[in-house]
This record gives C-alpha cells, sequence and structure tokens, in this order.
C-alpha cells in the first residue's frame, strides 16, 4: 500500500554553491539547522531586498529494506526556482520554475538504510523562466512541503486521476473519471480498478473494471457513471465527494488513492456577469501573494487555512491567486471553506526599465534566441498546474498570466500570440473551464481568451466591452494599521454592472514587493491582523458591527492568545499568537511599545529563532498589538514568554504532537544571507508612467484617459463634456521618484490647466514651476526627484485634447 511520509524536519542548509556537498563525505558542520517549509530570505520582513544565488541543502533519508522492491519517488510541493535533486551523489532530477510541483523518482538510486538527499537551488533572474518580471520579490528556497512517497510496482499516478461532470443539473450529475495507472515492472499485469465515491462516509457510486497493463506502461482508464440528486458545492454550502480508486492484483490491494471533487456548473456571460449552479452570483473578492511575516513564501498549511479563512470571515467569495500558481492545498482549502478560486500562470510583467537581468524586464523574452525555452516553460508550468489543481470545484479559471502588456514594443505581438497558443493549450488539457487573461486593460490582452480581467482604471475604461469580464484588480491604496474605515474603491470598481462577472480588490494581505510601499496595500496586514478596510467589508457583506477603535490608556499588562494549544509537529501545522498591551480594566489599549516573545522551553522557534521583538517603529506593534505564527518540529511542550519594559508580563504553553522526540541537541541558527540583491537603479529618464493607470472625470467614447499613459497609442483623452473642472490624473502605484514631468496636447495649448502631486490621493500639492515648450504643445516640470505617486491634472475653465502625460526619473 501507498505511504506518504513528510521530509520536513531536520535539513542542513547552506548559501552558495556548494556542488561537492553532494557527497557523502563531504562535512556539514558548519551548516546551518532548518526545517521545511524554508526560504533564503529567512527571516524576511517585505524588504525589497533579498539574495539572488544558490543554496544548498542536505538530509539523510532513512530507506526501509522491504521498500527496496517497490517504486519510492521524492514530492517537492515547490522550490524557486531552479532545482537539482541528487542522491547518494547521483543526479536523479532537475525542474524549472518556482510554483508547481515536482517528482523525483529515486527508485534505482537508493539502497538500505540511510541515503543523502542534496538539493542545489538558485533563484538567479532567468531570461527563460517564467515569471521575467513581477512586483513581489522572488526568494529562493525549499518553501512547500517535501514528501517521500513509496507505491507498489502497479499504482495510480502521481496526480493520475481526472473527475469531471459533463452534464449536471439539480436532479442528476453525470460523472466522468479518468485513473493513470502505472506498471513499474518488467512484466504484463491483469489488474481491477474499482471506483468508489462517498458522499460523507456513504457510498453512492461504484464500478470496477478488469484491464491488463503492459510492462513500464501507464494506461488511463476511463468510467462513467451518475448521482442522483447531487450535493451541489457552492460557497454557501461546499459539499465535497470523496472518490477512492483502488488496484487489485489477483485480489491483492496494490494502492489505494483519494480524490476529492466537488459537482457544479457555472458561466461566465458578456451581458449577465457570472452563474453558478443556474444563478446568478456576484464574485467579490481579493487578490493573495503568499508571504508572510518573518516566513516570507515559506508558510505551512495552517497559515495557508488562515488565509482563505480570513477572506471568507469578512464575506468575501472569491480569490484571485497573484499571480502564479499557489500551494495545492490552498485549492483545497477554497474547495473546503467554500471560496471560489482563479489559478493563475506566472505569466507576468510589471513596470520598470525593461532590460534583462532583474525582475522589471520585458514580461515576453525580448531576444528571439531566448523565446523557444520561455515559451517551454510557460506551457509546462501550465500543465503542472491544470493538472495538479484539475479536480478542485473552487477552480472557476484558469488565467494566462498578468499584465503581460508591461513587453517591449517590438515583442508585444508575439507576447499576444503566445497568450492565444496558451489559451488554445488550456482549452486541450480542460476544456471544462474557461481561460482567462488578467491585467489586459491594455494592449488588447482582452479579447485573447474567454474571460478578460481588468486591473486598475480598466473598471472605468471597459465599460460593457462585450465580452465576458471582472475587474481582476481596484484599489490599492498604501495604508498600515489601524488604518481608515472605508472600501478601497478605486474609479468605477464599486459599480455592480449587469454585465461585470465581479471584482477582486487588490489586494488582500501586505507582502513583500521589489518597489517597496507597494506591498502596504492589503485589507489585513503582513502579520495577519486585519486594516479597519477588512471590517468595512465585513460590516457590508456580514452586517458585523466594527470593533471600537484602540485609544492611548495607562499600559499594565501584555495578554498573549494563541488560536490552538496544540500543534502538529510536522511543518505543516502552526501556532498563531496574538499580542495585545492592555490597561487594569483588561481593555486593549494602541500605546506604541516594544514587545519580545522568548522560548524559554521547548525546541519551537519563530522565523527569527527562539526570539522575536516587536516594535511600532518597525510597523510591526500598532494599535496595541502584534501577532506572530510559531512552529515546532518535535514533540513536547513550548513554553512562551512576552514581556515588554513597564508592563505586566505573560506566558503559554503550546504542545507539539504527532512528531519526534527532541534530543536537546544544539542548533545552529540561520543567519542573514551574504548579500543582498537591488533592483537596478534607474537611470536618467527612464519612462515610469507607460501603462500606468489613468482615472478620469469622464471622457468621450473613443478617447478614454488609459490613452495617456500609453506612448504608442495615436488616440486622445477628451472629457464628455468641455465644462469647467474636469480632470485627469495618472497613478503610478507607488511612491516614486520623479525628476520630471510633461504634458503633451494635442494642439497649441492656450487653455489654462492646474497640474497637482500627492502621495497619497488626499493631500495635493500645486506645482507652480510649469513652464510652454517652445512648440507651444507641451507644458513641462523639472521635480528635482520629487516623491509622489498621483498627477492630477484639473482644467478649471475650458478642457483641451491631451496626448500622453509622461513622468520621467
Amino acid at each position: 500500500m501507498r505511504e506518504n511520509i513528510l521530509l520536513n524536519r531536520r535539513w542542513k542548509f547552506i548559501y552558495g554553491n556548494i556542488i561537492q556537498a553532494k557527497e557523502n563525505k563531504y562535512d556539514d558542520g558548519a551548516w546551518y539547522d532548518i526545517d521545511i517549509p524554508h526560504t533564503f530570505s529567512q527571516p524576511y520582513f517585505m524588504e525589497s531586498e533579498f539574495y539572488t544565488g544558490y543554496g544548498c541543502y542536505r538530509k539523510i533519508i532513512n530507506i526501509k529494506k522491504e521498500w527496496l522492491e517497490r517504486e519510492i519517488a521524492l514530492e517537492f510541493k515547490a522550490a524557486f526556482q531552479e532545482a537539482e535533486i541528487y542522491l547518494n551523489g547521483v543526479l536523479v532530477k532537475t525542474h524549472q520554475g518556482g510554483y508547481t510541483e515536482f517528482l523525483a523518482n529515486i527508485t534505482g538510486y537508493v539502497q538500505e538504510g540511510e541515503n543523502l538527499l542534496f538539493v542545489r537551488l538558485n533563484n538567479l533572474w532567468n531570461a527563460r523562466i517564467a515569471p521575467r518580471a513581477g512586483e513581489h520579490v522572488f526568494s529562493g528556497g525549499i518553501y512547500r512541503d517535501v514528501t517521500l512517497i513509496i507505491t507498489d510496482k502497479i499504482h495510480v499516478d502521481w496526480y493520475g486521476t481526472c473527475v469531471t461532470t459533463p452534464a449536471v443539473s439539480r436532479e442528476k450529475a453525470n460523472i466522468n473519471i479518468s485513473t493513470d495507472v502505472v506498471n513499474a515492472s518488467r512484466e504484463a499485469v491483469s489488474c481491477k480498478l474499482e471506483a468508489l465515491i462517498y458522499r460523507q462516509d456513504i457510498c453512492v457510486w461504484k464500478e470496477e473494471g478488469m484491464v491488463i497493463l503492459p510492462p513500464d506502461s501507464i494506461l488511463s482508464i476511463n468510467q462513467k457513471g451518475d448521482i442522483l440528486s447531487p450535493d451541489l458545492w457552492h460557497p454557501d454550502t461546499p459539499n465535497l465527494y470523496k472518490l477512492i480508486c483502488k488496484v487489485y492484483v489477483k485480489e491483492k490491494l496494490c494502492d489505494e488513492y483519494t480524490t476529492n471533487f466537488g459537482i457544479r456548473w457555472f458561466a461566465f456571460t458578456k451581458d449577465k456577469g457570472f452563474f453558478l449552479n443556474g444563478e446568478h452570483y456576484d464574485i467579490w473578492g481579493a487578490n493573495i501573494h503568499q508571504d508572510h511575516a518573518g516566513w516570507g513564501d515559506a508558510v505551512t498549511r495552517a497559515a495557508i487555512s488562515r488565509d482563505v479563512r480570513m477572506i471568507k470571515d469578512c464575506g468575501m467569495n472569491f480569490i484571485r491567486g497573484s499571480h502564479y500558481p499557489h500551494h495545492t492545498f490552498f485549492a483545497g482549502e477554497c474547495d473546503r471553506l467554500g471560496i471560489l478560486f482563479w489559478s493563475e500562470l506566472c505569466y507576468w510583467g510589471t513596470a520598470g526599465e525593461k532590460n534583462d537581468g532583474y525582475w522589471t524586464a520585458s514580461a515576453y523574452p525580448i531576444h528571439e534566441e531566448d523565446e523557444a525555452g520561455f515559451e517551454r516553460n510557460c506551457m509546462d508550468t501550465l500543465k503542472e498546474m491544470i493538472r495538479q489543481n484539475r479536480n478542485s470545484p473552487s477552480i472557476i479559471i484558469w488565467s494566462m498570466g498578468n499584465e503581460i502588456f508591461f513587453s517591449t514594443d517590438d515583442v508585444m505581438d508575439r507576447a499576444k500570440a503566445f497568450v492565444k497558443r496558451l489559451v488554445d493549450l488550456t482549452h486541450q488539457l480542460d476544456p471544462t473551464r474557461p481561460a482567462g487573461v488578467g491585467g489586459t486593460q491594455r494592449g488588447g490582452f482582452d479579447v485573447l481568451g474567454d474571460v478578460a480581467g481588468y486591473n486598475g482604471d480598466g473598471a472605468s475604461l471597459y465599460i460593457d466591452p462585450g465580452i465576458p469580464n471582472m475587474v481582476s484588480e481596484y484599489g490599492s491604496f498604501v495604508a498600515d494599521r489601524p488604518g481608515e474605515f472605508t472600501p478601497n474603491f478605486s474609479d468605477n470598481a464599486e459599480q455592480n454592472y449587469e454585465w461585470r462577472s465581479g471584482k477582486a480588490l487588490w489586494c488582500g494581505f501586505h507582502h513583500g514587493s521589489i518597489f517597496n510601499d507597494m506591498g502596504h496595500m492589503g485589507m489585513i496586514d503582513y502579520y495577519r491582523l486585519p486594516l479597519a478596510t477588512w471590517h468595512w467589508y465585513r460590516k457590508e457583506l456580514l452586517g458585523i458591527e466594527p470593533p471600537k477603535p484602540g485609544i492611548p490608556g495607562i499600559p499594565y499588562a501584555l495578554i498573549m492568545e494563541p488560536d490552538k494549544e496544540i500543534i502538529c509537529a510536522d511543518g505543516t501545522d502552526d501556532a498563531f499568537l496574538t499580542i495585545s498591551l492592555v490597561d487594569k480594566k483588561q481593555n486593549i489599549i494602541s500605546n506604541p511599545m516594544d514587545v519580545t516573545l522568548t522560548v524559554t522551553e521547548g525546541a519551537g522557534y519563530f522565523p527569527t529563532g527562539p526570539s522575536i521583538t516587536f516594535s511600532s517603529g518597525s510597523n510591526s506593534f500598532l494599535d496595541g498589538r502584534c501577532a506572530i505564527e510559531f512552529r515546532t518540529y518535535y514533540n513536547g511542550i513550548n513554553r512562551i514568554t512576552a514581556a515588554a519594559d513597564g508592563v505586566k508580563a505573560c506566558e503559554i504553553i503550546i504542545t507539539g504532537k504527532y512528531g519526534e522526540e527532541w534530543d536537546n541537541r544544539p542548533r545552529k541558527w540561520q543567519q542573514g544571507p551574504p548579500y543582498l540583491t537591488s533592483m537596478p537603479k534607474s537611470a536618467a529618464g527612464e519612462l515610469l508612467s507607460e501603462h500606468k493607470p489613468v482615472f478620469c472625470s469622464s471622457f468621450k467614447k473613443g478617447h478614454p484617459s488609459g490613452n495617456l499613459t500609453n506612448r504608442n497609442e495615436k488616440e486622445t483623452w477628451l472629457p464628455e463634456t468641455d465644462g469647467n473642472g474636469e480632470w485627469v490624473m495618472v497613478d503610478l502605484e507607488g511612491s516614486r521618484s520623479v525628476g520630471g514631468l510633461s504634458l503633451h496636447f494635442k494642439e497649441k495649448s492656450a487653455v489654462p490647466c492646474r497640474v497637482l502631486i500627492s502621495e497619497d490621493r488626499e493631500k495635493f500639492t500645486e506645482l507652480f514651476n510649469l513652464h510652454l515648450s517652445e512648440d507651444k504643445k507641451t507644458i513641462k516640470a523639472h521635480l528635482s526627484s520629487c516623491r509622489l505617486r498621483y498627477v492630477k491634472v484639473i482644467f478649471p475653465e475650458k478642457t483641451q485634447e491631451l496626448e500622453e502625460i509622461r513622468l520621467i526619473v
């Protein structure tokens, strides 16, 4: 029978390209002691700089004698981003791509007893690996689980089941099951495949059949059936079924493989929005990156579940997995908790200079010799994403990427043609779901897929576009706790048009970003404590009143509250600790404070080791509270204290179970990397405004405001009226250092206008150092590296056709 053994505990790690460490005789005594999930950047707290280079891992795995006659494999849930897997000094697997799972078959490479597993990994920018660009951070590491899988020679293949429901009603659901069965032996085998479907432990369907498996083969076996009066999956009622596939040879049970799935039907329409199970359904959700305070991308399954639950708990029903495939457990939690999920490929673009070498490069390769390799990598990743998640009922769309229009002009046509090929491939791989494209508000990408996702100003630029669509990002306001009790609506995103399927906030959680303040745009902060915005959505969607805002008081004590007191000690679980500053009446007060947590007994730790300090100055202790996730990989109690000067300390106990006993061995804690990599400095004259969102008071048909940041767009912006007070505003989507500004008019400018700049869209400063160029069509201003995010142009008397607003370094 199948065995799955987590290998998350007790690894060695070192920075650098230490290939000689693949040999058993190598001494790794100076290496750090780490556990999986792990990142090169640990501990990580939203810095825009991060280590790029190699990192090496070593672990001893023990192989039992009886396993040698079976199939043995290593499953990596993800490793960013180029991985080489060695066993006992021999290379057994390579994988390119940082967001999908891969399997290394080690059957012929193992021996009884101890075996050395060595992983060489790098996160170097690579012209042929997606993403070539993106505003997240790209830390290396084995940042998702590692599992040892032992199976019989005859078994169900890895992610070898596919369940589809081609026809569904409330009365009956047609079920199609495809199961890939492996015969890894050298002889043909007659086997029986038994498929059983359960709902709440009651078998509702069963079928079996005999097949002949040729030697060294994989055979797809198809089975069909009906389920009467099915319990439909819906965010309000996330009903799941369980398929168990059993493989027998001569009445011996060789394998048992379980697949969860749901029964539902849905449709995106161009004129009536989204429908689920035959009824109109408004999508309202948020985008989510995968990193957490201190741990970076290396989060536990419990932390993933907490993220999904927090989106659900404010009343939202949808998550866009921005902008790469997430852990398969993520989709599984969306299935279980009831959240619609948009799963996205990492074909991604972002602002910045389009030079190769860093993650502001052109989304599509600029050199012809890189095109084939990049396209192959994207297609491989797409295939992996779909195969690994295809049975999740929560997934309603496969997205081909995000803001791919951030490619150089000379490759834009090839970038679009490749999107179309990805759409066609998606239709082949999974004809049951639409292929969407995210961030299509520029460049004509919106018509390439089945569903268009409009970001930023797309909510106002695309009114009734005549294709299935939704607002895939809106908002993007920078704030830290407690923030304002308001939604993060940007222009026109709040409108519930009949033809619009829904909208998704940018973004759910604070996250690390190469653009620094872009990471502070969540409705929940990096430590997983809500801002007032989250409470606004909860009141709007669920009718729950917000808590009273914190006020200063006289500090008396600290209170520490865990979300659980017992955790599974295997790297899949953690305890979420919330620490509050209270007065004598136990009221939470908002005074600034430095708070230190310390593990005084036990093997558990924080991302910083056995202690961690929070402060108001680092935005980690705000509004009287802080929080962090705590892990242990060993059985036993962990005594944790919280202390601060001048107040009463507190203590809790978290117990680890279902792991190994701790042997009190000394641990060499990971230190910071040998160097950090920064975004290349912007060159003087670099264009900052290209493709950036533009909002306006109004626009005439055919003359939308988005034209003003599209360099090659021949059309202009014109408001609907020529009346007083019309305005247009560019959003750089984050505070930038701007050296120059220019307004380019279609005709000679004799119309007065006011130009204002702002960092927060609330306080504006008017510019007075404006001057007309010789051609009388351009107004310029030198800004001396002024920091700003918004530029607003107001026409107090009469408007003039604008061709472009340019902001440069």
